[in-house]
């Protein structure tokens, strides 16, 4: 279920990625999403407002008009309220309001947090 038809380096090497591909189609087919997303990585930068003021860093795993998956090594609370700044390749990040919807594990000291997106702060 690999998805390129480039061969793999070794016998091996093809097992392990097409184990880490089927890992990660399981992982998406039992979340449960009302819109399409895109997967896209970005460097975020995330300034948590409330309940208390501090700042991460975060990559995007993927994103649609209404919200964006980020990969963090903190546990983000429910109902955290932050302000992203997703980099872009050539553009300025627009500084983004948004809300922690949700946050489970995503591996060994990693976690996988969805975010609802509020508005633009100009």
């Amino acid at each position: 279920m690999m998805r390129t038809n480039m061969p793999a380096s070794n016998p091996e090497i093809g097992q392990l990625v097409e184990d880490l591909l089927r890992e990660d189609a399981d992982f998406e087919r039992h979340e449960a999403r009302s819109v399409h997303r895109e997967t896209i990585v970005r460097h975020v930068q995330v300034e948590v407002r409330r309940p208390s003021p501090s700042n991460m860093v975060a990559f995007s795993r993927n994103i649609s008009g209404q919200g964006i998956g980020l990969i963090t090594q903190d546990r983000i609370a429910d109902g955290t309220s932050a302000l992203l700044r997703i980099e872009g390749l050539k553009m300025v990040p627009a500084p983004v309001v948004a809300e922690c919807r949700w946050c489970k594990s995503y591996g060994n000291n990693w976690f996988l947090s969805g975010w609802q997106f509020m508005m633009i702060k100009r």
